[in-house]
């Protein structure tokens, strides 16, 4: 090993046209997001939501835009070369970015930055009916994969292809050349100066923070739970629709029911079925004269599940026009429910027949 390699410094082998660390860090971030997006304590949170936001809105479009131009701009090259600033003097400024000098020149970190976001937001509805027309449902487990495997693909894609150009024609973030500018900023200006650059860089950093957290918190009142009533079709597959409208008295017919809790923690439910026949009061409200209750499933559902169970409908209790209601609560259900009290409710209508 040369005196000169072991001098290197981090900022150095950062700086290497032949480290893509950019790519490194969108592969990593995928996958480290991805494997904490998959953790029941982090869906459906606010850390799930500052997760996920650079995930879809952005790797997977800046390493589709670096896998389609590996190079470097003419400015880059020159700054790696000369570990100047910017480019020298006399070279004519900023190459013209016509379609030719893009594909043989490459691209500038803003215009791949800026690029990342608007690629990401066109991908996403490929993606989306790519997703419709495969095996897989548009769930968020299959699009957070599909995300996933876009960005490491197009990273490794992209990392391969600047390795094949020359080293001076690579593209690579110019680490040098902003700590570089970084440290002459501080050492040019007085104290006063250099206080103030850092202050506003902490002030930036700050408010993009705040601004995170204002998009990724929750607003009162957000969380919630879902309830659904779902019947098997022919394939075996869920699907909110084709309830059973007829049962013949003490028969059993198969409703699934669904609750998804987005309340952000572990919660306790209380679901009763219940078999109502309603009547309409003098206000013109709906009012409940009998019922029946069916059955009562008290789960525990994580943060951002989803628990299921299959009820076997088995009425007792004859008429046309009856509600077939769920009623949830959290925690423990009232002796005596009553819909107006119910933190969510679904019902269908039926006919219960001799």
């Amino acid at each position: 090993m040369s005196l000169e390699a072991a001098d290197e410094t981090l900022r150095d082998r950062l700086g290497r046209p032949g480290l893509p660390v950019d790519l490194l860090a969108v592969t990593g971030y995928a996958v480290v997001a991805s494997a904490l997006l998959f953790q029941p304590s982090v869906y459906a949170t606010p850390l799930a939501v500052a997760l996920g936001l650079p995930l879809l809105f952005f790797a997977p479009g800046y390493a589709l835009v670096s896998a389609l131009f590996p190079g470097a701009t003419p400015d880059d090259a020159d700054a790696r070369a000369s570990d100047a600033l910017a480019a020298p003097a006399g070279r004519g400024g900023v190459a013209p970015r016509t379609p030719t000098a893009v594909h043989q020149h490459g691209l500038s970190v803003v215009e791949r930055a800026a690029l990342g976001f608007g690629v990401s937001l066109a991908l996403l509805p490929v993606l989306g009916v790519a997703l419709a027309l495969s095996p897989w449902s548009i769930d968020p487990w299959p699009v957070l994969l599909s995300v996933s495997a876009i960005a490491v693909g197009c990273s490794a894609v992209g990392g391969v292809r600047r390795l094949r150009r020359p080293p001076d024609g690579r593209f690579s973030l110019p680490v040098r050349a902003w700590v570089g500018r970084l440290r002459r900023s501080l050492r040019r200006g007085s104290a006063l100066d250099s206080a103030l650059t850092v202050g506003l860089a902490v002030a930036v950093v700050l408010s993009v923070a705040a601004m995170g957290y204002a998009v990724a918190a929750p607003a009162p009142g957000e969380s919630h739970t879902d309830v659904s009533l779902l019947t098997r079709d022919a394939t075996g597959e869920l699907v909110a629709e084709d309830y059973p409208r007829t049962f013949e008295r003490g028969a059993s017919e198969p409703l699934v029911v669904e609750v998804t809790n987005h309340e952000g923690e572990p919660t306790d439910y209380s679901v009763v079925a219940e078999l109502q026949r309603v009547r309409q009061a003098d206000d013109g409200s709906p009012r409940v004269v009998e019922d029946q209750r069916l059955a009562t499933f008290t789960p525990t559902v994580d943060a951002g599940e989803t628990w299921r169970t299959t009820h076997e409908v088995t009425p007792t209790m004859t008429g046309e026009g009856l509600r077939l209601t769920y009623l949830v609560y959290e925690g423990r259900a009232p002796e005596d429910p009553d819909a107006s009290e119910a933190y969510r409710r679904v019902h269908v209508w039926v006919d219960v027949v001799e």
